[in-house]
């Protein structure tokens, strides 16, 4: 079986302690859905190929992320979904809790075909209803994903599902400016670095990583939405995004939201008093209230230490980067952490 040797690490932004997660931070190991892409979308393809394929210092990427999986000690089955017969030969010989479900169409189509297939192994367990069953959901190109970065992140949501009055419908994982550092440009070096959204508490981006009972989502829909236009590089995506929004009830405030966090990304090079201003409204409460009147349901922002969970293959530009850069920037995924320990 090849599995990943867990690495531990600590946090830019939080300590994550020397065992973030352990199997029983949830009643139960979680389920995994890993979104192994298309071939049908050639905005998708990187070089003409599916990125769950693509290889990136020796090492098919989908590979890196259910190694991780596998290693990881909160995670039960992996359900892998995307072309069946390519992920059936790429997988061959990993253990009999790795599935794979064959693609249906768009992100989310796909997204519920594994969840879907979670929920019908788990169909009669009474351990807990399904909806309120939490399910982990990653993508499939992230070679910089380790074990413990996806079992200090479920220990983290845990965490906050344990002390809220109901547990989330969602967990949007995001990385803030410090862990990302490392990877970016500097001088010669190659690196990749993507706009942030200007928050009052840090700059943040999404990371590919989510934990959620997406049953108690009642407007499942947005996410495809939000899927779409989440690389907020340019107003065209922007506005794109607010205007799908007043289709939503709370759509007005989430537009509002998420026109303020542009202008203050636009504010962010002076940062005179406009920016100052308009940034000290960009709470953690208004942003978590927006997306989950949008959604239909509570969302939390979970920050990750591990700002690898962000780098995913965008382009072939990224992917050039990330076989470039590979093996300096898994040390210091591997480094993450190790300080407290």
């Amino acid at each position: 079986m090849r599995t990943e040797t867990e690495q531990k690490g600590t946090s830019v932004t939080e300590d994550p302690g020397q065992s973030a997660c352990r199997s029983d931070t949830y009643p139960f190991p979680l389920d995994a859905v890993v979104l192994a892409g298309t071939h049908s979308n050639p905005r998708r393809l990187i070089g003409g190929r599916n990125k769950a394929f693509l290889e990136v210092g020796g090492k098919q990427l989908v590979s890196y992320v259910v190694d991780a999986l596998l290693g990881a000690s909160c995670i039960g089955h992996v359900f892998v979904v995307g072309p069946a017969r390519e992920l059936l030969e790429s997988l061959a010989g990993y253990p009999g809790r790795v599935r794979v479900i064959n693609q249906r169409g768009k992100m989310l189509s796909n997204c519920w075909a594994g969840i879907e297939a979670s929920e019908d192994l788990h169909r009669y367990d009474t351990t807990m209803p399904l909806r309120q069953r939490p399910i982990l959901i990653i993508s499939c190109d992230l070679p910089l994903v380790t074990a413990r970065s996806i079992d200090d992140f479920v220990g983290r949501c845990a965490k906050q599902d344990n002390m809220a009055d109901q547990p989330f419908a969602m967990h949007a994982g995001v990385v803030d400016e410090p862990s990302v550092r490392p990877f970016h440009p500097d001088g010669d070096k190659p690196g990749i670095k993507r706009p942030f959204v200007e928050l009052e508490f840090g700059r943040l981006r999404l990371a590919n990583i989510y934990v959620g009972r997406p049953r108690n989502l009642a407007n499942q829909e947005f996410l495809q939405t939000g899927f779409s236009y989440r690389k907020a590089k340019d107003w065209k995506n922007v506005v794109a995004l607010a205007f799908n929004f007043f289709k939503s009830q709370g759509g007005w405030q989430a537009a509002w939201m998420t026109l303020r966090i542009q202008v203050t990304l636009m504010l962010s090079k002076g940062k005179g008093y406009w920016y100052r201003r308009i940034k000290q409204g960009n709470t953690r409460e208004r942003v978590e209230k927006s997306v989950s009147e949008v959604l239909g349901g509570p969302v939390k922002i979970v920050i990750t230490p591990f700002g690898g969970l962000s780098l995913d293959v965008d382009d072939e530009e990224d992917f050039r980067i990330l076989n470039t850069c590979h093996g300096d920037w898994a040390a210091i995924t591997a480094a993450v952490g190790t300080e407290n320990n």
